[in-house]
């Protein structure tokens, strides 16, 4: 059983939908249209036998009136007769007299006898006529004609009764109806499923908030029971998250406060070293230990919430001054292409991104490049490129993680302390877009900003 199911699973696997609000969509649906289709099948055949009990009804009230006026008159009169009792559903055929009538009432195959209808026709007519009259039951012969009875009037005449299949088409409007009515019950499904999912989607939207910037705001505590649970523990876990970054910060904080003094006291006793190797020696360490505090407060606070408010950003003019300040300090900075509009951003955090790949760039490859591209309408790319040794490729995405060096070519010798690239990474995640990084062709490497979905003027 567990096999099968596993085989029927995965058969349908390509074409079940993924979404949880397709799947209850189409589930309901085919639910209800199923149950919708069952009840119209059900209401067709109890109204189908409602028209064979009605015929078999009539035909037999027919039946008698027209057998007692045809034994009382002559051969004009039993053709008026005949005429006048023509219906839809039977017809009626008087044929000459016959030695060979039946003597017995009835004469028929088992099989017709098994029929519902051949059961309520025979009932009907024994109900009217009685045993008086010898009956002979036979299928129709033609595609339309369902069934044949003769009865055999006293003078031996056959009374052949054509019975018609009962035809129950259906009318245009009826269709219209039909659809109509699916079509509003999938209007409800699509409402009430998407009713049901809403509160999940706003969970999800909250969580990528919360995963990229640490700064969402709280979900509404509202709806059914499950919802409201569902969105005081998401609030809980986000206020605890906020408050243990707090505090991770609160604590490098007080540790870089607390080191200012004995390192200003380890600099004021190493300048009072007659050694002048060993001064500069212990004065390097300082200043890496220095470099080494701001940058590791720097990357706490790059993964704490964002205080800048957001704001319209000329990106050319933006990129221009800063490629400009590189150049006035003797950098070699180059910039290509254009945004040519205003982007919707913050502008310091962006910044500050570019000034960590920036730096990074001429620290392993003596100068840098600035590229703007638009990839995609409603996303940019802020590419910046250089020629230094490059990266392996293993390892690419190692880098972008806290104090991650490549021994090989980016050590602390170079004055790197591991965090410049992770807190690029860390500010991009608070701006929704991504960092990557890709070896060029030549050497270098390329540090990729990518913007999936911006806000734009012209």
């Amino acid at each position: 059983m567990n096999a099968m199911t596993g085989r029927l699973r995965s058969a349908l696997s390509p074409y079940w939908p993924g979404s949880l609000f397709a799947r209850l969509a189409l589930g309901l649906s085919a639910a209800l249209l199923v149950a919708h289709l069952l009840g119209g099948a059900l209401a067709y055949m109890e109204v189908f036998d409602f028209q064979v009990a009605k015929v078999s009804y009539y035909l037999a009230k027919d039946a008698a009136l027209l057998i007692p006026a045809l034994e009382t008159t002559g051969a004009a009169e039993r053709s008026a007769w005949l005429s006048k009792m023509q219906r839809k559903a039977y017809r009626f055929e008087l044929g000459a007299a016959t030695p060979t009538a039946p003597t017995s009432w009835m004469a028929a195959d088992a099989s017709l006898l098994g029929a519902k209808r051949s059961r309520q026709l025979l009932g009907e007519l024994y109900s009217e006529l009685g045993p008086g009259y010898p009956l002979v039951l036979a299928a129709g012969q033609a595609p339309d004609e369902d069934l044949r009875l003769r009865l055999f009037l006293k003078d031996g005449s056959p009374l052949t009764v054509t019975i018609f299949k009962v035809r129950f088409p259906l009318s245009a409007w009826e269709g219209a109806l039909f659809f109509s009515q699916v079509l509003v019950m999938l209007v409800f499904i699509w409402l009430g499923v998407r009713q049901a999912t809403r509160p999940l989607q706003r969970l999800v939207s909250a969580a990528e908030r919360l995963g990229s910037s640490l700064q969402g705001e709280a979900i509404a505590e509202e709806g059914p029971t499950e919802v409201v649970r569902a969105a005081a523990a998401f609030n809980a876990m986000q206020r605890r998250i906020t408050g243990h970054l707090a505090e991770r910060v609160q604590l490098l904080a007080a540790i870089s406060h607390d080191l200012q003094t004995p390192i200003t006291r380890m600099r004021l006793r190493a300048d009072l070293l007659d050694d002048v190797q060993l001064r500069d020696k212990l004065q390097r360490d300082l200043d890496a230990m220095q470099v080494l505090v701001e940058e590791g407060i720097t990357y706490a606070r790059s993964a704490q919430s964002l205080t800048e408010a957001v704001c319209r950003v000329d990106l050319d003019a933006l990129l221009d001054s800063l490629v400009c300040d590189y150049i006035d300090a003797g950098q070699h900075v180059l910039l290509g292409g254009e945004a040519g509009q205003l982007l919707s951003t913050r502008p310091h955090t962006l910044r500050r991104i570019v000034v960590n790949l920036v730096d990074n760039a001429l620290k392993f490859g003596g100068q840098a490049e600035l590229q703007v591209t638009r990839p995609a309408p409603g996303a940019l790319s802020i590419a910046v490129l250089d020629r230094g040794p490059g990266i392996a490729a293993s390892e690419l995405t190692a880098v972008l993680q806290p104090f991650y060096r490549v021994e090989s070519s980016r050590n602390r010798s170079t004055g790197g302390t591991g965090l410049g690239l992770a807190i690029a990474q860390q500010l991009s995640l608070a701006l929704d877009a991504s960092l990557t990084l890709a070896n060029r062709n030549g050497g270098g490497l390329e540090a990729r900003i990518t913007f999936k979905s911006v806000c734009v003027w012209p």
